[in-house]
């Protein structure tokens, strides 16, 4: 038998198949940060002449969903996934791909000086490396745009020398959000002051621009390696500073396993970070009992279940924390 469609009928039928279409296939503005995965230091770290500390320390990242589609923004109601714009993880005008290789800079940074904390933290005589900061992008909101320049070498803030990215976040936490902040930049090889003004960003200052360190490379007494495939960022500096620190220096923890968040400086700062709902997530899931977490991050996660949250605002807090230190 032969079935005949009426126009408005199957101009229904169509609308639907498009919608339908959209809603799997359309992207949005909106991207998705969820719970990534946790990953055992012991086997990603080697400390020459020294084997893994018999405490497993895990960094935890998290997974980055660009542009989901509409039917992928459900994902945001499960448990510890967060709907963010995508314009606020990755700048207006610069592709993914450009972000990620930021990111993995961020990275070799973050491993860097973590080495170098952790070998001064074990007594070993370590020079400061010398790096240089450079502005790299602008993002929408930033209001630094016009003042300072992409290409300016940053060195202080407020007066303070700023060694590394990490140092630049730090120093701009003591300054009130809006205000105005002295930035001593290196500008075609000449100094310069700079007033600059700062946006909120959570609720600490931001200059609006995204960093990246060029480095020279540690001269360690002892040498450090890392294996660390497709993760980026410098969110690890705080766990790689504790598991080489265990390495060099071994001792029984608390805890058998201990996760963690935070970045690092030279001088064993810890900083905050993004994502750590998440990422207490993953450590909970690989069993880790113990999550030390920057202290700007706490209150996002104090009440979690089944972990411990300890915050720490340097290494030597997070050392008191796992246990004693030698």
């Amino acid at each position: 038998m032969r079935v005949e469609l009426s126009p408005n009928r199957l101009f229904v039928y169509v609308a639907v198949a498009i919608v339908a279409a959209a809603f799997v296939m359309a992207r949005t503005p909106y991207s998705l940060i969820m719970p990534g995965k946790a990953v055992d230091l012991g086997r990603a770290i080697v400390v020459a002449g020294h084997r893994p500390p018999a405490t497993r320390f895990y960094l935890t990242d998290v997974m980055f969903a660009e542009n989901a589609t509409p039917a992928g923004l459900l994902e945001g109601l499960a448990p510890g996934v967060e709907v963010v714009r995508t314009s606020r993880v990755v700048p207006h005008g610069v592709s993914l791909g450009e972000y990620e290789s930021l990111m993995r800079e961020s990275m070799t940074e973050s491993q860097a000086i973590g080495a170098v904390v952790a070998e001064r933290a074990a007594h070993l005589p370590v020079p400061q490396p010398r790096s240089r900061i450079l502005i790299v992008y602008f993002s929408p909101l930033s209001r630094a745009r016009g003042i300072l320049r992409a290409g300016d070498v940053v060195a202080s803030v407020d007066g303070t020398p700023a060694a590394s990215t990490v140092d630049v976040e730090r120093l701009l936490a003591a300054v009130k959000p809006g205000t105005l902040v002295r930035v001593g930049i290196i500008r075609n090889g000449r100094p310069v002051t700079l007033a600059v003004p700062t946006i909120a960003y959570r609720g600490q200052a931001r200059l609006g621009v995204y960093l990246t360190a060029i480095l020279q490379r540690p001269k360690l007494p002892i040498s450090v390696a890392y294996h660390l495939p497709g993760i980026a960022g410098s969110s690890g500096g705080l766990m790689f500073a504790l598991d080489v620190y265990r390495s060099l220096v071994p001792g029984r923890a608390r805890y058998a396993r201990i996760a963690g968040t935070g970045t690092i400086s030279y001088g064993g700062a810890v900083g905050p970070i993004e994502g750590a709902p998440q990422k207490v997530i993953a450590a909970r899931a690989a069993g880790a009992r113990l999550f030390l977490v920057p202290r700007a991050n706490y209150r996002e996660i104090a009440s979690t279940p089944g972990i411990r949250v300890v915050p720490v605002s340097t290494f030597r807090q997070a050392l008191d924390a796992i246990g004693t230190r030698s």
